[in-house]
């Protein structure tokens, strides 16, 4: 179906009844207590005809949609799904049009009772105007209004990151990876079978969405890939779409029909699809969210040149194969500047090219600093990725007790962040920084690690657990511009 602007009012609900409310606390999915919960200030209403007069929750529960005193702007629908067409019904009777469907059992299993379940979903949602998310779904999850079906989700700040997936595993994956971060997200909407809207709506919604500036898509079928194509190409100009297409293997494409009843499609096509429209290319939940940081936190690069500054002869060796396996250049630094550089950094132990390897000036903040400034000088530079050790030196190991090195690691990655920020907002040449952490040999506290890369993207400073995954989000943030540069001259 077209867009319809009803939708909008389930983004801010000031009403939500969820139909199926259970009185089994030990109920997996509680609607209620997740809304509860998840701080939702509006109105919720428990249906369950079977129970009706009781409380669940300490909320009054309905016995249908009808008998609820206010507007309902959405329902939550966990019946059995044989059930399901009645309470659509009820929808229609309660002038009720926003509809998110939990219950799976539809075409997903293949049935032909499941099929023609769906089959009337989509009659009743058609004769009655409503707006299905699913069935078969885990629905929406929206920061701002403090709307979720995931329990135990923390909430950050929203932001401008938005999902839409067909798998409402992958989707309450991306919201948790995304919240430890500290990623602000618009909107995540996880649509499963998507019998009434499909990826295409809510792409279209998207596209105008004042709150959204990054579109992540976790896919498994479309109903129209001509349309998808071109409002992709068209979206992507102003609004990067980054996409995981699921089930382009045999074996994916059928696990994809069983998930959710979608046809998986061919490799060759979705390939097409990329080239065409510009779109960036993910593989897992975690390169989706390597790539929203990247495309939220990450000014774009002159071109593909790197420098890398690590530590240990080994890893620079290994960070030159990964860097350029993603197609990154390393180049030879001038003259000038590796003169300069050898006037600050000691030659024992160190390897001054790039990448370069600087293992003494991990632990010393001063020549840090005075490191960063000559390699972000050089012209034939674009890009600096400085990949930290985290933990405590081999010297001090031998010397301080546990609690000590915990201390010690803590003060000093506190005091190389607090560089590396400094560093990133005050360089005169404007050289975007990406930083990765990795765990040194002397370990790193619990939690350390996260803490960091928590505070450098909140400072606006991309993070990555791995050289890998700084390459490859960096590598496909340059394709997509290189992308819209060349279509621009052409």
């Amino acid at each position: 179906m077209a867009w319809n602007p009803c939708f909008e009012a389930a983004f801010r609900p000031r009403a939500v009844a969820v139909a199926g409310a259970s009185r089994d606390p030990g109920i997996r999915f509680d609607f209620v207590a997740v809304l509860q919960q998840a701080g939702f200030a509006g109105n919720i209403y428990p249906v369950n005809p079977k129970a009706d007069g009781s409380k669940i929750n300490g909320l009054k529960v309905y016995p249908d949609l009808a008998s609820i005193p206010e507007p309902v702007d959405l329902v939550i629908v966990s019946v059995p799904s044989p059930a399901v067409p009645t309470v659509l019904e009820d929808c229609i009777t309660a002038n009720i049009t926003n509809v998110h469907i939990f219950t799976a059992g539809f075409k997903e299993t293949g049935q032909e009772n499941g099929i023609e379940l769906e089959r009337r979903i989509q009659e009743i949602a058609d004769k009655g105007g409503l707006c299905v998310v699913g069935p078969n779904c885990m629905g929406l999850h929206i920061p701002a209004a403090r709307v979720t079906t995931w329990p135990a989700v923390a909430f950050t700040e929203s932001g401008s990151v938005a999902m839409l997936s067909q798998s409402g595993g992958h989707a309450g994956q991306f919201v948790r990876l995304s919240s430890q971060l500290g990623v602000g997200l618009s909107k995540v909407v996880s649509y499963g079978n998507a019998s009434v809207l499909d990826g295409i709506d809510f792409l279209e919604y998207l596209a105008t969405d004042s709150e959204t500036q990054i579109i992540c898509m976790y896919m498994e079928g479309t109903r129209d890939g001509g349309k998808l194509t071109a409002m992709v190409r068209e979206i992507n100009k102003h609004k990067p779409v980054i996409v995981w297409k699921g089930g382009l293997t045999e074996w994916g494409s059928r696990a994809v029909f069983s998930h959710t009843g979608s046809l998986g499609g061919e490799k060759q096509v979705w390939d097409a699809f990329y080239r065409q429209t510009g779109a960036i290319r993910a593989d897992s939940v975690e390169e989706l969210v390597d790539l929203a940081i990247a495309f939220r936190y990450l000014a774009p690069p002159s071109g593909r040149r790197a420098a890398l500054m690590g530590a240990g002869g080994g890893n620079s060796v290994a960070g030159a194969d990964v860097c350029a396996r993603e197609g990154l250049e390393l180049p030879l630094l001038r003259t000038r500047t590796l003169e300069e550089l050898k006037k600050i950094i000691p030659s024992d132990g160190t390897f001054i090219r790039n990448p370069l390897d600087i293992g003494v000036v991990i632990w010393d903040i001063n020549l840090l600093l005075q490191a960063l400034e000559p390699v972000a000088a050089d012209p034939v530079i674009d890009t600096v990725i400085f990949s930290q050790f985290v933990g405590v030196p081999p010297r001090l190991r031998q010397t301080l007790d546990v609690d000590a090195q915990r201390e010690f690691a803590e003060n000093q990655a506190k005091t190389v962040m607090d560089r590396l920020i400094e560093f990133a907002k005050g360089n005169s040449h404007q050289k975007p920084l990406i930083v990765v952490l990795q765990e040194g040999a002397g370990g790193a506290a619990p939690g350390q690690i996260e803490g960091i890369q928590q505070k450098l993207l909140r400072e606006g400073i991309p993070a990555y657990r791995s050289l890998e995954r700084a390459s490859r989000a960096l590598s496909r943030f340059l394709q997509y511009h290189e992308f819209h540069k060349r279509a621009g001259e052409g």
